[in-house]
C-alpha cells in the first residue's frame, strides 16, 4: 500500500455466485486483521473495516467479528459513510448492491453515490463483485462508476465451490439460469452419482416436506421465492391476520422475516436461515443472497414462463413485485435515457439476476417448484427416470 498517494486503489474480485467470493473476504479480512496487530511498528498505522449493504450478511459478519474479538470493524454501508472516520482499507462485499443513486432521502448537498463516497473514506478499497447479481435499479452504474470498476484491478474467482455437484450438473443448472437456447432438456444422468439432489416438483407442499426432511436430517434447508407475491416490511395487509404469504399451488407461508420467534432472533442479530424456525417461512433473494444452504426448494412464480421457442426460461416483469427490479430509477432514465425496449431489457435483466442468486444457494441439493402451469408441466418431464 503506497501511503504517499492520494488516490484511491480500487481492487475487484469477481466471480460467479458460488465460487468462493465470501469466503476469501472473511479470510482476507481475519488476515489484514491479525497482520495489523502482529506488527507492532504498524499497529497504529494500518485500519480495515468490512462493509456491506445487506442486513443478512451484516448479521454474518458482525457474528464473525464478535467471535474473533475484533471489535469495531464491521459496518453496514450507509453508517459507516454516516460516521466520515477514515480507514487504510476497506473490505466491500456484495458490492454489486452498492447504490448509485440517492434513495436514502440524505441530503442532496452531502451525498455521493455509495462508491464515490468510499473512496474518500480509504486508501484501498477491495470490492467483491458479481453484475450476475445485481438486482435492483438502485444499483445501476453511471458511466463515471462504470469506469471506476473497469479500471480496477481484478482478480476472478472461477471454480465453483458452493454446488457439489457434477460439472455436468452444474452447467445444466447455469444453462437454465442463462437462459440458454434448449436448457430445458432432461436432467444430467451424472446426477445419480448422490453428490447433488436435483428434482423439479408437481406440487409446492411436496417440495416444502423434502426440504423439511433435509432441514431435520441435514439443518440449513429453507424454502426460497421469486418476488411474485406481495410484501413490504414497513406495512402490514389490510385483511387477514396481518401476514403477508406466499401461496403457490398447494402450500401457502409466510414470507421472511415476519413469524415471533424470527423476529426475536432478528433482533439478537441472528442471520434469517440460521434462526430454526425460520423453515417456517418463505425467502425472497433480498433475504438469502450471498448465504449458504444445504438444500434449497425454489418456488417460480407467475413472473417466470416456458419459452417454447426457444425451449428455455422467459420473464414477465408485469407479473414481478420485485419493486427495485422492475422501478427504472431516475439514476438510469437521466444518465442513458432508455428506449422503452431497452427499459424492458433492463427490468428482465435483473429479475433473471434474482433467479441466479435463488437457483444457486443449495450446496447438496435444489428443488424447483413452477407457479406456472406450462413450465411446471415442461419440468416434471425433465426429471431423471
Amino acid at each position: 500500500m503506497n501511503s504517499d498517494s492520494d488516490e484511491t486503489k480500487i481492487i475487484k474480485i469477481e466471480g460467479l455466485a458460488g465460487t468462493g467470493k465470501t469466503v476469501l473476504m472473511s479470510a482476507l479480512f481475519k488476515d489484514i486483521y491479525d497482520f495489523k496487530d502482529a506488527d507492532d511498528e504498524k499497529k497504529d498505522s494500518m485500519s480495515v473495516a468490512l462493509l456491506v449493504r445487506h442486513e443478512q450478511q451484516l448479521k454474518v459478519y458482525e457474528q464473525l467479528a464478535k467471535k474473533l474479538n475484533m471489535i469495531d470493524t464491521v459496518f453496514e454501508v450507509p453508517n459507516f459513510i454516516a460516521k466520515g472516520v477514515k480507514k487504510d482499507i476497506l473490505l466491500v462485499d456484495e458490492a454489486h448492491l452498492l447504490w448509485t443513486g440517492n434513495y436514502g432521502r440524505v441530503n442532496s448537498n452531502n451525498w455521493k453515490p455509495d462508491l464515490t463516497a468510499l473512496k474518500d473514506l480509504a486508501k484501498v478499497i477491495v470490492l467483491i463483485y458479481d453484475p450476475m447479481q445485481e438486482i435492483s435499479g438502485k444499483s445501476y452504474l453511471t458511466p463515471e462508476l462504470k469506469r471506476d470498476l473497469d479500471e480496477a484491478e481484478c482478480f476472478k474467482l472461477t471454480n465453483q465451490w458452493r454446488i457439489n455437484a457434477s460439472e455436468d450438473v452444474k452447467n445444466y443448472i447455469q444453462n437454465i439460469i442463462d437462459f440458454k437456447k434448449n436448457s430445458l432438456i432432461s436432467i444430467p444422468k451424472s446426477q445419480e452419482e448422490q453428490t447433488y439432489q436435483l428434482q423439479f416438483f408437481d406440487s409446492a407442499t411436496e417440495m416444502y416436506s423434502e426440504i423439511l426432511k433435509k432441514d431435520q436430517q441435514f439443518g440449513l434447508s429453507r424454502v426460497v421465492a421469486t418476488f411474485d407475491w406481495n410484501f413490504t416490511s414497513s406495512k402490514k395487509p389490510g385483511d387477514g391476520d396481518g401476514i403477508w404469504y406466499v401461496s403457490a399451488g398447494d402450500l401457502t407461508l409466510p414470507w421472511n422475516l415476519q413469524l415471533p420467534e424470527v423476529k426475536k432472533g432478528q433482533k439478537k442479530r441472528i442471520p434469517w436461515q440460521a434462526i430454526p424456525e425460520s423453515i417456517n417461512e418463505v425467502s425472497s433473494n433480498y433475504t438469502i443472497q450471498g448465504s449458504d444452504l444445504n438444500y434449497v426448494g425454489v418456488i417460480l412464480g407467475p413472473s417466470v414462463e416456458w419459452d417454447k421457442k426457444n425451449n428455455c426460461l422467459k420473464i414477465d416483469p408485469k407479473k414481478s413485485f420485485a419493486s427495485d427490479a422492475t422501478n427504472v430509477y431516475k439514476t438510469v432514465k437521466n444518465v442513458d435515457g432508455l428506449t422503452f425496449e431497452e427499459e424492458h431489457a433492463y427490468k428482465v435483466s435483473n429479475l433473471q439476476n434474482i433467479l441466479n442468486v435463488l437457483l444457486t444457494r443449495g450446496v447438496h441439493g435444489l428443488y424447483i417448484y413452477a407457479e406456472n402451469d406450462e413450465l411446471r408441466e415442461k419440468l416434471i418431464q425433465l426429471n431423471s427416470k
